[in-house]
């Protein structure tokens, strides 16, 4: 169903570091992941909304455990599916649901380079593990999957956007190959499926701005 162009190059190794994600690249440097820096650089708006529901909300820890595994059961659904992988495992429902509610937006992705590639950048000094990179309704995209207890808004997911721009410009460093889009495609509880499609370009200096800010946190 799928057509398939991989890229070959080393890929880095994930690594636990202090209770965080880290990768070793191939040469031996140890970079956080993207992910870490941005929760690392979140604003405090942000930390504090968190923390009020994770105090306001009783069943915060089982919320939130269950959603990592959903989420997770997810992407594996995801990444067979654009393999070809039969999937014999037991999964949650809701995992299905979701993988389910996707397949529209999946059937818009062809020429796959890679899924769950780990990249590097020894430029900016990160690593990341990308869902997917593939054309999109025909161009070359960062695309993630995202599994959500209710609808988004475009204006919650600058940090998707920040972290897919940062997976670009990983790429274009290790290949040559650039990719200019991310794709994010959402999937809720509430039955609802929802795609949202960004110029790299609109991201890359809030990227330099949240790396600038890891990198004085950490000094």
């Amino acid at each position: 169903m799928f057509n398939h162009i991989p890229i070959n190059f080393q890929q880095a190794e994930l690594i636990e570091k202090n209770n965080e994600h880290y990768y070793q690249t191939p040469s031996g440097n140890v970079f956080p992941s993207i992910t870490t820096i941005l929760k690392k650089t979140m604003s405090s708006e942000k930390k504090q909304n968190l923390q009020n529901w994770q105090e306001q909300e009783t069943a915060a820890q089982y919320i939130t455990e269950e959603s990592t595994i959903v989420g997770t059961q997810t992407h594996k659904l995801i990444e067979n599916y654009l393999n070809r992988i039969t999937l014999t495992n037991e999964v949650r429902l809701l995992s299905v649901a979701h993988f389910n509610n996707l397949i529209p937006f999946l059937q818009k992705i062809n020429d796959i380079h890679g899924t769950e590639l780990r990249l590097y950048s020894n430029e900016m000094k990160l690593a990341g593990t990308t869902d997917c990179i593939a054309k999109y309704d025909g161009e070359l995209s960062i695309i993630d999957y995202k599994t959500k207890r209710s609808n988004q808004q475009e204006e919650w997911l600058t940090d998707y956007f920040i972290q897919g721009t940062a997976y670009s410009q990983m790429f274009k460093e290790l290949t040559g190959i650039e990719v200019k889009q991310v794709v994010i495609l959402v999937s809720s509880e509430k039955n609802t499926r929802m795609e949202f499609v960004k110029r790299t370009e609109e991201y890359k200096d809030l990227l330099t701005l949240r790396l600038n800010r890891f990198y004085e946190i950490m000094e």
